[in-house]
């Protein structure tokens, strides 16, 4: 048990799982599904909304980066991982000199990558064709991270599922995620919902990451500051806290 806190084992450990998410995140996030629902998706889904509304583009625009966030970052576990016990290969994991809970921060670090680096492109077109200020890039920065972080957790806990079926893992996730998009105050805004809808809007990860975006661009937002940041990062550690309990049990049943 102590061994695991060593420095020189913590830092193994880490190139291992940093390995592994670099071997993901080349390997899925070109497969069709992590396409769909990261890149195209989110974009039409935006546009269904935000054709119509009043108010210029720019405004929207972090509502977008937000969509674009939660998908793309929650989509390479759930595409991954069913994958790899289909075709037999998650086996080695197992066998790998790499311990379960650090192989999981690896599948969780993909998608955190990913993620985080397909909401940058909605983010400079807003800034680049319609004038999108960054009020704080800093807070900005740290925003999209925690909010990566916290999808990418996750799509970690949903791909947990005993399955080596991608279309059942990939339904349970959109089966979640759907809700949590509209309950995020991204199409109506928080302080528009009715009491019991803001009560619900309360346990979407969304919505803080949301709240978090709105803010570094200038404009007004629901939950103060530091109450986003500190439910994402309660949010993250839940959701990969499960799984990785959910994964120690399986193997143990094994």
């Amino acid at each position: 048990m102590l061994e695991a806190l060593v420095p020189e084992r913590l830092g193994k450990e880490l190139r291992r799982a940093l390995v592994i998410a670099g071997k993901d995140v080349r390997i899925y996030c070109l497969k069709p599904p992590v396409l769909l629902f990261g890149l195209v998706f989110p974009f039409f889904l935006f546009l269904s909304f935000y054709v119509g509304k009043k108010g210029p583009v720019a405004e929207g625009i972090p509502g977008l980066v937000s969509i674009s966030l939660f998908f793309a970052s929650s989509n390479i576990a759930p595409a991954g991982m069913p994958y790899e016990r289909m075709v037999r290969t998650f086996q080695r994991y197992l066998s790998a000199p790499i311990s379960l809970t650090w192989m999981l921060l690896g599948k969780s670090l993909a998608g955190f990558a990913f993620g985080v680096s397909v909401s940058v492109f909605p983010l400079l077109v807003g800034i680049i064709a319609y004038g999108t200020a960054i009020a704080s890039p800093l807070r900005l920065v740290f925003s999209l991270l925690a909010g990566g972080l916290c999808f990418s957790s996750l799509g970690t806990l949903v791909a947990s599922m005993p399955t080596d079926a991608p279309g059942n893992v990939m339904t349970v996730l959109n089966f979640v995620r759907l809700p949590l998009l509209f309950l995020s105050g991204i199409f109506l805004p928080l302080a528009e919902m009715p009491a019991w809808a803001r009560g619900l809007a309360a346990i979407s990860p969304l919505a803080y990451a949301n709240d978090l975006l709105k803010r570094s661009a200038g404009y007004s937002n629901y939950y103060q500051v530091w109450l986003s940041f500190l439910v994402l990062a309660l949010f993250s550690v839940v959701f990969f806290a499960v799984a990785a309990w959910i994964f120690h049990t399986s193997r143990r049943r094994a």
